[in-house]
């Protein structure tokens, strides 16, 4: 069985601990969530956790192979095995979920002039991927819901399997991808793709709602340029939903029992 979490480096897929299912049959698993839902996982970068679940070589490279088929970046992988940990380390992956901690600096003696420390830089093999932007998760393990604290500039994707909240702006350009619902407390200017595991009752939530593209479940709605910038007025707090296989709006403070 696998279980999907979200946290500030990614994704971290979660194999139960059954070393009588053979590793091929798990990969079948993974790649029908993969291919179930191809638009949540494109682009990506995830973790393995495989509990104490022995890996041979061929193992590692199958499930890079498989990644990599649906254009996600296999970046770390967690284990209790220690000869899978060394297999692990020589592929190049990480063993562990973020890089250590630099060592502290010495406290120099008093004299006159004191020798500068610097700090021994991590392996790359433990560094998460450099294009992941550093996007605040409110619990390292994964939770049902992602907070973000500050605006969600151009270039930037935010992908969690939960809800996603947003504190501020998502700017043109911008990417917010969740399994569950997304509310942003602000202006809605990117694009966003809420229920991309499949939840079409998913919904997407704006203080002011002016998106480049949306998206929920498998239904697809693109803005008309000249109607973005009047949901962007201020008070015009909105809500998408899916209703009869289409994307419509509706005022927010209208949608009394959605949630329910």
């Amino acid at each position: 069985m696998i279980a999907i979490k979200g946290f500030k480096q990614g994704l971290l897929v979660i194999f139960s601990d059954s070393s009588n299912q053979p590793w091929l049959t798990r990969l079948r698993e993974l790649e029908a969530k993969l291919s179930a839902n191809p638009g949540f996982f494109k682009g990506g970068s995830v973790a393995f956790d495989v509990k104490a679940t022995p890996l041979s070589e061929d193992d590692l490279r199958r499930s890079i192979e498989l990644l990599q088929s649906y254009e996600v970046t296999l970046w770390a992988v967690l284990t209790g095995d220690e000869a899978t940990r060394a297999r692990v380390r020589a592929l190049g992956l990480a063993d562990r979920l973020a890089p250590p901690a630099p060592a502290p600096a010495p406290i120099p003696h008093p004299t006159r002039e004191a020798t500068p420390f610097i700090a021994a830089t991590p392996s790359p093999a433990t560094e998460p991927p450099a294009h992941i932007s550093p996007i605040e998760a409110s619990d390292a393990e994964g939770t049902d819901g992602l907070l973000v604290r500050h605006r969600v500039r151009s270039g930037q994707v935010l992908r969690h399997p939960g809800h996603v909240v947003v504190i501020g702006d998502v700017n043109p350009g911008a990417q917010l991808i969740a399994g569950g619902d997304i509310i942003v407390w602000g202006r809605l200017e990117g694009s966003a793709h809420a229920g991309a595991l499949g939840d079409d009752h998913a919904v997407i939530c704006a203080l002011e709602m002016s998106p480049s593209f949306i998206r929920i479940a498998d239904v697809v709605r693109m803005p008309r340029p000249s109607k973005r910038r009047s949901r962007g007025k201020a008070g015009s707090a909105q809500m998408a939903r899916v209703e009869d296989q289409e994307i419509v709006f509706v005022a927010w403070n209208s949608a009394d029992g959605i949630f329910e």
